[in-house]
């Protein structure tokens, strides 16, 4: 029968008390002045065992979940997806689990689903809001569960986010149109959000710059669902098909694109050409491959938990940070003849 390996045994079979062996394993070393030895041999020796903390007893004496909740509008995006790929990994490394949930860009949804995750005493919630209801999420954050926004955020809350550079990355995109010759430019928007703003302020700021129309009518659209992005541009072509490229605000508007292109037979980028903002696997494999706006979500992801992190340590009130993004040539923009 195996031997059962526990703090007492790892005590016993290295001669330091138990105390200090919890200490070390709970990263307390420092804190209790532990030297850079009796560390290594500790954790050294624990590992080679095989030690498993027993996560309910630690929870208990500690009164923390190791749990984590996470809060997304749609987990079938790739966007989202694969950022809770990466919070999940940071997670992992520093011995936490992730509740996952999916809001579906309800807010009802998204307050119950919540609720849920305080019952189960999560130690802090990552959130990508639905909403713009300042006071509701002000009201929800308590010492014992802080949250940390995730790519939208409130730009008047005191809660902390991550978020990409929105801004840089569409003025980056549309002075890489301009440079092409293209002149008369559509953005396609999805649900409004700061980061949305922030994009389409990127837009109009590049526009001005270079002393083109700055005319609302360039910018349209409501949400980011796929098929209401395809309506909402086989409308505009069929009531102004003057324009000659697009900016696609997500990754979903962009396949929306894609799709009303093909049912009104339009050619990418010989009929139009287009730019999404984000980047996917699949951007490299569509035909043509497309040229996008990369937001690093492997940051996005690492950030956010390790900011959350600090918060249940009761550290220093982290800063807020946007993540810088870079513009991805491919084959989905047409040069014209200025």
């Amino acid at each position: 029968m195996d031997k059962k390996v526990n703090l007492k045994s790892l005590s016993n079979d290295l001669n330091i008390s138990v105390g200090t062996i919890s200490r070390v394993l709970n990263g307390k070393a420092k804190e209790y002045r532990i030297s850079e030895k009796t560390i290594k041999i500790v954790t050294e020796y624990a590992e080679k065992m095989g030690y498993q903390p027993n996560r309910v007893a630690q929870s208990l004496r500690v009164s923390k979940t190791f749990t984590v909740g996470l809060l997304v509008p749609d987990i079938a995006n790739p966007f989202f997806s694969t950022m809770a790929k990466f919070i999940e990994k940071q997670a992992s490394a520093l011995d936490y689990s992730i509740l996952l949930m999916d809001s579906d860009e309800d807010f009802e949804k998204e307050k119950k689903a919540i609720d849920q995750l305080k019952s189960r005493n999560v130690d802090g919630i990552i959130l990508c809001p639905t909403s713009e209801d300042i006071s509701y999420y002000e009201k929800v954050v308590d010492k014992s569960c802080p949250i940390v926004f995730i790519d939208r955020y409130l730009n008047t809350s005191k809660i902390p986010f991550i978020t990409s550079d929105n801004y840089g990355g569409t003025f980056i995109a549309t002075q890489y149109l301009i440079n092409k010759g293209h002149r008369n430019i559509t953005l396609l928007q999805g649900k409004q959000s700061e980061p949305i703003k922030m994009r389409v302020r990127g837009f109009l700021d590049a526009l001005k710059k270079n002393k083109l129309s700055e005319a609302q009518e360039n910018i349209t659209g409501h949400s980011f669902d796929i098929e209401e992005a395809s309506k909402t541009f086989i409308d505009l072509w069929e009531r102004n098909p003057t324009f000659t490229a697009v900016i696609a605000l997500s990754n979903t508007i962009g396949l929306g694109v894609l799709k009303a292109a093909k049912s009104l037979q339009l050619d990418i980028p010989g009929d139009i050409s287009l730019i999404v903002f984000d980047e996917h696997e699949y951007s490299d494999f569509i035909n043509p491959a497309l040229t996008t706006v990369k937001q690093d979500k492997e940051s996005m992801g690492k950030s956010a938990f390790e900011m959350l992190y600090k918060l249940i340590q009761e550290e220093d009130q982290p800063n807020n940070d946007f993540i810088m993004t870079t513009l991805v040539e491919r084959k989905s923009v047409k040069k014209l003849f200025i």
